[in-house]
């Protein structure tokens, strides 16, 4: 999940004793992104620079170029990147099919796959694209730019999860998802449950005042609290959604960020910088890097009901690929354990195959069985026709 950043960089800049999940790709003054993935030059046994792009060439036991066919896969900057061995991830990922279909995969990692997409629509270069979304993914089907294409191997992937799809089900085949989650420094809440409506946010000064947010306009994790809230308040509690943010206005100043990177980075560094918008599953990413138990992670509730917001990311064949068995055969084998089993410790968000068992890590994240989707509760093709004019209303609020 799901935009991340480089793993080792932020090593370099941060304590081992501090939160360092690696996720969303939020781009300066884009929205864009699948999943927070920035930088991943420092893994130089994978990674080639070619004409702006950061290419992977999975290379297994020496071999680079003995396939007789080649895809070209697109997908986001980081993928499988918030692991130990982001080498390793990498390898079993892509140089299994390499090796089993005798086939180069041609990996190249871009910040923004839609934009990218989008501008290739007449010429397009890719085979397939990994990490459009529930939301981007929308775009992607609307304009055309993805081949219908259900696997076989859906019938593992959770029927809910599936139809959280909405239009993209049967373009966008998801292979992994995760709900937003407001993370929590645990001394802050002198290490009490937290589990918090909407409206005790707004209702405590201390809360409201740590809170951390990212700009819809530039931020998928943004963007995706604003659809959290307003499907909480019109479809749950029949309000106006408007109205949290016109009290949370005052204590927003210096709090709202362009990314999800820059506002994690102020997280915890500060006496009003205890809660960020963030991932349920921070709480692995800590465990595997063996960082301090101090960071919690929760959806929000109301009348003993916790309700969230789920984000799904998936893979698509690009419309104009021209080798559509291969690519078919790539979508189902991305759904197998092969690769399912790699999701959980490399890119920190549950698999979409149901039948692969969750590391131990996981054991600290919330149980997202106990949670309500809002995505269940508002429509793709509501957000689609609606998303522009609500970002909009936001910023006529917050400013």
């Amino acid at each position: 999940m799901p935009t991340k950043e480089s793993v080792f960089l932020k090593r370099l800049l941060w304590q081992d004793d501090m939160m360092d999940p690696v996720r969303e790709n939020d781009t300066d003054g884009k929205k864009y992104r699948p999943y927070s993935h920035k930088i991943i030059a420092l893994v130089i046994a994978l990674v080639i620079v070619v004409s702006g792009f950061t290419v992977f060439y999975t290379i297994e036991n020496g071999r680079q170029d003995q396939g007789s066919r080649t895809l070209v896969v697109y997908t986001y900057d980081g993928f499988m990147a918030s692991g130990i061995n982001t080498s390793h991830a990498l390898s079993v990922v892509f140089g299994t099919f390499e090796k089993k279909y005798n086939v180069n995969l041609e990996v190249k990692n871009e910040s923004n796959l839609l934009q990218l997409l989008l501008a290739e629509k007449s010429n397009p270069k890719a085979d397939i694209v990994i990490g459009l979304d529930n939301i981007n993914g929308l775009t992607a089907v609307s304009n055309g730019l993805l081949v219908k294409y259900v696997p076989p191997a859906e019938k593992y992937v959770n029927s809910t999860l599936l139809s959280e799809m909405g239009s993209t089900s049967g373009y966008l085949t998801p292979y992994e998802y995760s709900y937003l989650g407001i993370d929590y420094y645990k001394p802050f809440l002198h290490n009490q449950t937290f589990q918090p409506s909407f409206g005790d946010i707004i209702n405590n000064t201390t809360l409201a005042s740590n809170l951390l947010v990212e700009y819809p306009q530039f931020s998928e994790t943004g963007q995706e609290f604003l659809l959290w809230e307003i499907a909480y308040y019109t479809y749950v509690l029949h309000e106006n959604w408007t109205k949290w943010w016109t009290s949370m206005a005052p204590y927003m100043k210096g709090h709202i960020y362009d990314s999800w990177s820059s506002a994690w980075s102020q997280y915890s560094t500060g006496p009003d910088t205890n809660l960020l918008v963030s991932y349920l599953t921070d709480p692995a990413y800590n465990k595997v890097w063996g960082y301090n138990n101090t960071t919690g992670s929760t959806v929000t509730f109301h009348a003993g009901k916790a309700y969230g917001w789920r984000s799904i990311y998936g893979l698509g064949i690009v419309n104009g690929s021209r080798n559509l068995n291969l690519d078919r055969e790539f979508v189902n084998y991305f759904l197998s354990p092969t690769v399912q089993n790699e999701i959980p410790n490399n890119e920190f968000m549950f698999p979409a195959n149901s039948t692969v068992s969750l590391p131990a890590s996981f054991r600290s994240v919330q149980n997202q069985a106990d949670i309500l989707a809002l995505n269940q509760y508002m429509s793709s093709y509501t957000v689609e026709q609606n998303l522009t004019q609500w970002e909009t209303e936001w910023l006529n609020v917050m400013v």
